[in-house]
């Protein structure tokens, strides 16, 4: 979309954010560098970039037109949903999907699946629209998050959600799909790890250990995170299932293997939560070397 903002003609187009970007660019980009966004619900945000540069806080303050109309009139110009396969409609365009979730009352209008629509934004290029009776594609949709994961690359959000009395809210998937409890905790656990990876390799800085999270599947099939501290050392731990502390000595690396609750309690006021988003501990120690 061109439109005029101030003096200046600028073409934008939507682009969304998950929380755990948006936590990074906080630090990287704070203040009036920050993307200007629109919260939409759980964990997804709608922002607006130019010639592939975000908009900032700074840049929308100086327009003459409110951010919300500018936002807004960028994504009506997004064509129609396409249609669905086997149950689920795949939105594999950014300004489209965006328009979803800023307008879903009328986007979601002709959107043919069973029952009320429920919406997964895996990625900017695959938003996911299924409906809440239908389970078997529901699994499918967890497939495609698997796969995504699997590729590599940037991901989004596992959480999904559905309209509430036009607005967006969380989607009670424990309540209604209580058989594909295993498969959304091991999509959440691997889009967390994803998100953690990103976080690392924005903020890592040489006096302190950013430590990522790693997968465990264990054998009655449940999927687990597990982070390895290596005691003494100044880190920033990843909230996981468990942690392993590797505490080396002259007679080799002895590990020892807590919840990640009996962690904390363990080392009590020494360790601090930190504002980072997605969340860190900082475990207190020497230099890493």
């Amino acid at each position: 979309m061109t439109g005029a903002f101030g003096n200046v003609d600028v073409t934008v187009i939507p682009r969304i954010y998950g929380a755990s970007e948006l936590g990074v660019l906080s630090i990287t980009a704070p203040d009036d560098a920050h993307p200007r966004v629109e919260y939409i619900g759980g964990e997804l945000f709608v922002g607006l970039d130019e010639t592939d540069v975000a908009v900032t806080r700074g840049q929308a303050e100086a327009w003459t037109r409110p951010f919300r109309e500018v936002l807004a009139e960028s994504a009506s110009a997004a064509g129609p949903l396409p249609e669905p396969a086997d149950g689920v409609i795949l939105v594999e365009d950014e300004a489209l999907a965006a328009a979803v979730l800023i307008d879903p009352v009328a986007r979601l209008a002709a959107a043919q699946v069973e029952g009320d629509p429920v919406v997964f934004v895996l990625s900017r290029a695959r938003l996911a629209i299924v409906g809440a009776d239908d389970e078997s594609g529901v699994a499918r949709v967890l497939d495609l998050a698997e796969e995504l994961y699997e590729a590599g690359g940037a991901l989004v959000s596992a959480h999904p959600i559905t309209l509430s009395d036009g607005a967006w809210a969380p989607f009670p998937w424990r309540e209604r799909f209580a058989s594909l409890t295993l498969r959304f905790e091991r999509v959440l656990r691997l889009f967390s790890v994803r998100a953690y990876e990103a976080q690392t390799a924005a903020l890592a800085r040489p006096d302190v250990r950013y430590i990522d999270p790693k997968i465990r599947v264990l054998d009655t099939g449940v999927t687990t995170t597990f982070a390895t501290w290596p005691r003494g050392v100044a880190s920033l731990l990843p909230v996981v299932d468990n942690v392993i502390v590797a505490d080396a000595s002259s007679d080799g690396t002895q590990l020892s293997v807590a919840t990640m609750a009996q962690f904390l309690e363990a080392g009590g006021e020494a360790i601090i939560r930190t504002g980072l988003s997605p969340a860190r501990y900082f475990v207190p120690g020497d230099q890493p070397s």
